[in-house]
């Protein structure tokens, strides 16, 4: 019997191979990457060269564009900006109406591909063909607001991050009120607001323990946001840093911060020892190392954003926990690559794609400036 992940919530589409090849192109030969970030031989680039340059996973892909920025290429030289917005975006029907943007089968979590475009530094004014037609990054943007349908998005958690991040880059406090396809009313400050409630909320357990000095003894309800809410705390990051930060929300998500810089500790130490309860079980090893890249590579992402970007400043005992959690990083990392990620997909196909994805996360951290 197979060990169950520690986090159940991940950003990967669980999907068939059928549904991973829309949009996708030909396998191609060798590959070519951009090193703009990084140099060959650190840690970490060897799996995200291999694995995620591949164009017949556009999640892949995408991660490996978050890894490594605009620049990357996937195997037979191509941009892999230019192979995701040629090959796995499309026009989506709403209303009788219709708009740019990538299908959820594809990217699972709506505007994923395009908040990982533009945090890679894509310009809105960007060109690309798209079944014979000249378009520019801004009509996907255009597509993001009108496809986007606030009742069903902030029905789920793990609905929202990417959204935020996508609009809230994009779009001014001035502009934050808009009316989408079907004609329902969006309010991107209330979107906001709303998703920051859901953390606070499903976060409430591991504030209390903190605030005792006791140890997590279980698993919060915010562990079973996708990736253990990392992504949420993401988006509330770059929502405030746009400029959505309401009376006090600022404050509240440096709140949030605070709990993620324990959870360096206190997660791991509840990942140990739910693995160490199931020690003998098939794949433990494998499973109990990708919990600990997930946590400790997306928390990177979230405090190299909070700390480069001027939204939170970490006090010196943070700043002691981050670094050495960015040790245990590297040396992850280093194992991992050292390692046949074939065993792990021989265990199991979405933990080999989680171990990808997470590399390409937690380099993405280690470099983000």
């Amino acid at each position: 019997m197979t060990v169950p992940p520690f986090y159940p919530v991940t950003c990967h589409p669980r999907l068939s191979r059928r549904q991973f090849l829309i949009g996708a192109g030909t396998f191609l030969g060798a590959s070519a990457l951009s090193h703009s970030r990084g140099q060959a031989g650190e840690a970490g680039l060897g799996i995200i060269r291999e694995y995620a340059t591949r164009p017949d996973d556009p999640w892949a892909v995408a991660h490996g564009l978050r890894a490594m920025g605009k620049g990357f290429t996937i195997e037979g030289g191509k941009r892999a900006v230019d192979h995701l917005l040629e090959r796995s975006l499309a026009v989506i029907p709403a209303n009788g109406k219709s708009a740019l943007g990538f299908p959820l089968e594809v990217e699972v979590h709506q505007n994923s591909f395009l908040k990982t475009m533009l945090e890679a530094g894509v310009p809105l004014d960007y060109r690309f063909n798209h079944e014979g037609k000249r378009r520019t990054l801004q009509e996907v943007v255009d597509g993001a607001r009108a496809l986007f349908q606030p009742k069903w998005a902030t029905s789920d958690p793990n609905r929202l991050p990417w959204s935020i991040i996508a609009l809230t880059r994009t779009t001014s406090l001035m502009r934050g009120r808009w009316t989408n396809a079907w004609g329902e009313s969006v309010d991107l400050e209330a979107v906001v607001e709303i998703a920051l409630g859901m953390l606070e909320r499903a976060s409430a357990p591991i504030a209390e323990a903190m605030q005792q000095g006791r140890p997590l003894v279980a698993q919060a309800p915010v562990h079973a946001f996708t990736c253990g809410g990392t992504h949420m705390l993401y988006s509330l990051l770059t929502a405030v840093h746009a400029g959505y930060a309401g009376r006090d929300r600022a404050e509240r998500v440096r709140q949030q911060v605070n709990l993620l810089v324990w959870r360096l500790g206190a997660d791991v130490a509840l990942i140990d020892r739910f693995y160490k309860e199931r020690a003998g079980q098939s794949g433990a090893f494998w499973y109990d190392l990708d919990s600990k890249l997930k946590l400790l590579g997306h928390a990177e992402e979230c405090l190299a954003f909070a700390e480069t970007r001027g939204v939170v400043s970490l006090a010196p005992t943070q700043q002691t926990r981050r670094q050495a959690a960015v040790a245990t990083v590297r040396r992850m990392l280093a194992d991992l690559q050292g390692r046949r990620l074939s065993e792990a997909k021989a265990l199991n196909v979405e933990l080999y794609r989680q171990l990808i994805g997470d590399t390409c996360h937690a380099y993405h951290g280690l470099h983000l400036a």
